[in-house]
């Protein structure tokens, strides 16, 4: 018995007309009727009454019709689960983030991939971005959204935005209303950061951006949330850079002002293991690539 001899039956048993049934199964009636009586005898029943003016199902005929309903059902279900996973479209992915993602749009990638994948069951970490590496190195994540600034010899890495930043002023600051400042100009004030020992590479962009820009910021407190930073940029006690994602109408106490340097960036990049063959991977970085193009202004 093979899964064609159920799909005649079934249209035999639906139909309850043997040209019909044919007709529907595309072979010719002779063909259909052989394997029909072929099948009978592998189950040792009698599954159709047949006259010369009808057919009908035996009482066993009724329950086969049901179970090989129900086994043509699972067997279509089998196919779409494959051709699914062979698309990316169902599986378990693993994604860790580092602090900053957060904040450079994953709502909306994460939307995007849940739209496009419902199939796939999505576990999500937060990590500093050097543990970050560690796991997709180790493959306890199969894909990180992290600030690249790190080496691996063993992951591929993909710069899928570039995030302006912006200066982040409590509102007291003679600067705070400007349209836009050079960062050359908070030179003198003291910089609140996100620290090191979070590993974000946040800390070592903002420096790179002031030294490129000609002086070292006067870093006098490094924070390990950004929430905490803000508030303390808030209360006077600095002021700092921000990527603009950030949603300034949440942060009513700091002004975010936009920097005339283009080079002032904080890049997001997906990382994954080059020798990284899943598919369902390779599906949501397809998805990452397309939300990070179409939210490009």
């Amino acid at each position: 018995m093979d899964l064609r001899q159920l799909r005649y039956f079934v249209a035999v048993a639906e139909e309850l007309h043997f040209t019909r049934a044919a007709r529907r199964a595309r072979i010719t009636q002779p063909t259909l009727s052989h394997q029909v009586r072929l099948l009978e005898k592998e189950l040792g029943v009698t599954l159709f009454r047949r006259t010369k003016r009808r057919v009908e199902l035996t009482h066993p005929g009724r329950i086969f019709l049901r179970e090989a309903q129900r086994l043509l059902a699972g067997a279509a279900d089998a196919v779409q689960a494959a051709q699914s996973a062979e698309a990316g479209q169902l599986g378990r992915l693993v994604v860790v983030c580092g602090p900053t993602t957060a904040y450079a749009g994953l709502l909306g990638m994460l939307q995007l991939y849940r739209r496009l994948s419902p199939r796939v069951d999505v576990r999500l970490l937060e990590s500093p971005v050097r543990d970050a590496v560690v796991t997709v190195e180790q493959g306890n994540a199969d894909v990180g959204l992290v600030v690249p600034y790190f080496e691996s010899s063993i992951l591929a890495r993909e710069t899928v935005l570039e995030l302006p930043l912006l200066a982040a002023l409590p509102k007291s600051h003679p600067l705070a209303s400007a349209k836009t400042i050079s960062l050359k100009q908070l030179s003198e004030d003291p910089f609140v950061l996100f620290g090191r020992q979070r590993g974000s590479g946040f800390y070592e962009r903002v420096l790179s951006v002031c030294h490129a820009c000609g002086f070292s910021p006067k870093v006098l407190e490094e924070m390990e949330h950004i929430h905490t930073l803000l508030y303390l940029v808030g209360a006077g006690y600095g002021v700092s850079l921000v990527p603009a994602t950030l949603d300034p109408a949440k942060r009513h106490e700091v002004a975010l002002v936009p920097l005339q340097e283009s080079s002032a960036t904080l890049e997001l990049a997906m990382i994954w293991r080059t020798d990284q063959k899943s598919q369902v991977v390779h599906s949501f970085l397809d998805t990452v690539r397309v939300w990070c193009k179409e939210s490009r202004p």
